[in-house]
């Protein structure tokens, strides 16, 4: 979740930035509101269900990677296009909108394959708080990151969360052999 809740917090500010950069005195500049829709609702949507349906055919964990990857990849590339062509930076983010959310079903289903029976409640419990608690801080760093380094970099330090969750299912791979 280090990723998910910062990308839907400032995703729309930065498509807003970039539109306002590249668009500006069109008609297309105020449409940052609806592609930030787009991305967070329907791409989500979409991911959620492709992820549903490919992970039962391909595995949860193996799944997770895959979108992960896709993830990681999207965070590092969106701010490159800040500015650029609203095609380019929309087609990054439906990207994103999709991979970013196509593993979250599959950690929980995964904590219930997983955990003891007596224990299941509290194993999920944990995962969802320690999920939310770590956002806290994701969502906070994208500004001040932005202040730094400014658009074209401030999504890449979301990359660190599907980094060291491709790492984890590696591992759990490892232990279910």
């Amino acid at each position: 979740m280090w990723e998910l809740y910062a990308m839907w917090t400032w995703l729309p500010y930065f498509l807003t930035s970039s539109f306002k950069a590249s668009l500006e005195g069109t008609a297309l500049q105020e449409a940052s509101t609806l592609f930030a829709f787009l991305t967070i609702g329907v791409s989500g949507a979409i991911g959620s269900i492709i992820g549903g349906l490919y992970a039962d055919k391909i595995g949860k964990a193996r799944l997770s990677m895959i979108a992960m990857i896709v993830s990681a990849v999207s965070s590092i590339c969106i701010g490159l296009t800040f500015g650029l062509s609203m095609w380019i930076t929309i087609t990054v983010a439906i990207i994103w909108g999709i991979s970013v959310v196509a593993d979250s079903a599959q950690f929980s289903a995964m904590v219930v394959d997983f955990a003891k029976t007596e224990w299941l409640g509290t194993a999920l419990t944990f995962q969802m708080a320690i999920g939310f608690l770590i956002t806290v801080f994701s969502i906070y760093l994208i500004p001040v990151f932005e202040d730094i380094v400014g658009w074209k970099w401030a999504f890449s330090i979301l990359a660190i969360g599907p980094i060291l969750g491709i790492w984890a299912m590696v591992l759990l791979c490892r232990y279910k052999k």
